[in-house]
């Protein structure tokens, strides 16, 4: 283990020059490569750091995780999904939760499905951003479903996190315009969506 080199990496993780930052997170993709185990006791601590830069390295530093990895990889962001910084969480849900889910769908999506059990806001919207990028957009029988859960929810910052990904969605995958709107007592939700659609 490189200790000298994880010290740099944590420095730029907290420049204030935000390519600094994102050659943070590189060097931490190119460990991941081909030392992933050998860091990985690492990452656990830095997921933890009372700095949010240091856990947006982290997080960002896994999207192009080996599939080998992807179970300890999902792991290791679950701490994030709950994640209370803006930083933090904006690059989780749309990024990080996004690549590593689709080196395993069925697994994710199982996960998914458990994890929105839990009331927590947080959350819920990475789920619901996650859904409306790369991972879900392929996968639109399975995302659809996930976000009807998480458009119920009372909160304009949860629900408006689905009717984002929800637009996304219909506007690539058109056939799935009737069943969504017609959910029932969402009409809130498809009032959003429906002004970003076209019919």
């Amino acid at each position: 283990m490189d200790d000298e080199l994880l010290q740099s990496i944590r420095t730029m993780a907290d420049d204030a020059d935000w390519e600094v930052r994102e050659d943070a997170a590189g060097a931490i993709k190119r460990l991941n490569d081909k030392h992933f185990n050998t860091y990985l006791p690492v990452w656990r601590e830095w997921i933890n750091d009372p700095n949010p830069n240091i856990r947006r390295a982290v997080e960002v530093g896994l999207l192009r995780i080996p599939k080998v990895h992807y179970h300890e990889a999902f792991e290791l962001l679950l701490p994030l999904l709950f994640d209370e910084d803006p930083y933090v969480r904006k690059n989780c849900g749309p990024f990080a939760l996004s690549a590593v889910a689709y080196r395993n769908p069925e697994h994710a999506f199982k996960r998914f499905g458990e994890l929105l059990e839990s009331e927590n806001k947080n959350m819920r919207w990475n789920i619901a951003a996650c859904l409306g990028v790369m991972f879900g957009m392929r996968y639109p029988e399975h995302s659809i479903p996930l976000l009807a859960k998480v458009a119920k929810d009372k909160r304009r910052f949860v629900w408006r996190a689905a009717a984002s990904s929800l637009i996304k969605l219909l506007r690539k995958y058109p056939e799935y315009k009737q069943e969504v709107y017609s959910w029932k007592d969402l009409d809130h939700v498809s009032d959003v969506v429906r002004q970003y659609v076209k019919e």
